[in-house]
């Protein structure tokens, strides 16, 4: 209880402090997407190819306000994200002179916002995911965390480095009971740093970092940790990219199913993008490895395993208009054993309209 009252006091003092005017004269700004196109989908199990229609959409308003001290404070919501008819509102963010950022509540992970953007296949194609096999499929995987929190940015030159970024993020969840072989994250801790240079006619950036958390299951014999790093390369319109993680997580899973410890994890991405002219080619990779067991029961140390590649062909029709053609073929294995029904190659056409 005593940091998540450092906290609000840390938040209530910046903002007294700050010089914020006492009548705001704020203007928010909207963005979002409306998303029609057709998915064809073919899994390795027998006679259930499908086409479909697909639609969704999105609409974000942002708020900001910049105090007499130029502080910014921004903050925001969704109105509906990907068409889940829910609003969800962000965290806030205070952005100071010197380039330093602050994210208060429901703040991220740091290794997670440094890791350098690895290119991956646009569009909305795919065969359906299970929960079942814990293999992961991105980098990020381990980041997770309370509501109450931090995540503290330095500016793009930190120690005088140009192109050198650090950060660091902490969440706070304390007072959360005990269980047995519920899992529910109580602390977690992250850093992360990315590093942007040039050789050449090369821009390049590396990121990553490391993410520690607890977790309130007695049972549970590894917490939650990841090591994670990336690398990208950017030469005129080619963009290359290659990310690595491994650790361990733990699995909460819904409908009153029994949690999971997740160790053994390793996952690999990797892209490449090419712009020309109005055209974008996308070409993504991932690998992820895991085993799991449910908590407090010895597991059979069988493995599961996803792995996915995926093209898409994008085309700017005009502004804000663009049209998407993609593929992907995904497999996916729980205990060893192949899943059919989630594992098979898939096709997107579609058009998004975006403002």
């Amino acid at each position: 209880m005593k940091k998540e009252l450092l906290l609000a006091s840390a938040l209530v003092g910046t903002v007294g402090l700050s010089g914020i005017a006492q009548a705001a004269d704020i203007t928010p700004s909207f963005s979002g997407h409306a998303r029609n196109g057709v998915t064809w989908t073919d899994t390795d199990a027998v006679g259930d190819a499908l086409m479909a229609g697909h639609q969704q959409s999105s609409l974000i308003v942002s708020l900001s306000q910049v105090t007499d001290g130029g502080i910014t404070f921004a903050t925001g919501f969704d109105v509906t994200n990907e068409s889940d008819a829910a609003t969800d509102t962000t965290g806030l963010t205070l952005t100071f002179n010197s380039g330093v950022k602050l994210d208060l509540i429901e703040a991220g992970s740091a290794y997670a916002s440094h890791l350098a953007s690895v290119p991956s296949a646009a569009g909305e194609q795919g065969v359906a995911a299970t929960t079942t096999s814990s293999a992961p499929s991105g980098l990020d995987y381990a980041s997770s965390n309370d509501l109450v929190g931090f995540e503290l940015h330095s500016a793009a030159d930190a120690f005088g480095i140009d192109g050198l970024k650090l950060g660091v993020s902490a969440s706070f969840n304390g007072d959360a009971a005990a269980t047995t072989s519920a899992h529910a994250m109580e602390n977690s801790m992250s850093l992360g740093a990315s590093y942007v240079t040039k050789a050449g006619d090369t821009d390049i950036t590396v990121g990553g970092g490391f993410f520690t958390g607890d977790t309130v299951a007695t049972a549970a014999t590894s917490d939650v940790q990841s090591t994670a790093m990336s690398v990208a390369a950017v030469t005129g319109n080619l963009t290359v990219g290659l990310g690595y993680a491994s650790g361990a997580y733990l699995k909460d899973k819904a409908l009153l199913l029994q949690d999971e410890q997740v160790t053994g994890v390793s996952v690999t991405t990797a892209g490449v993008a090419y712009a020309v002219d109005a055209i974008t080619f996308n070409l993504g990779f991932a690998s992820g490895e895991a085993t799991d067991e449910i908590l407090g029961v010895q597991g059979d140390g069988f493995s599961d395993s996803y792995e996915e590649t995926a093209a898409s062909v994008g085309y700017k029709i005009y502004d804000g208009v663009s049209a998407t053609i993609g593929y992907s073929d995904r497999s996916n294995s729980s205990e060893n054993t192949a899943m059919a029904g989630n594992s098979g190659t898939s096709w997107y056409i579609g058009a998004d309209v975006s403002f």
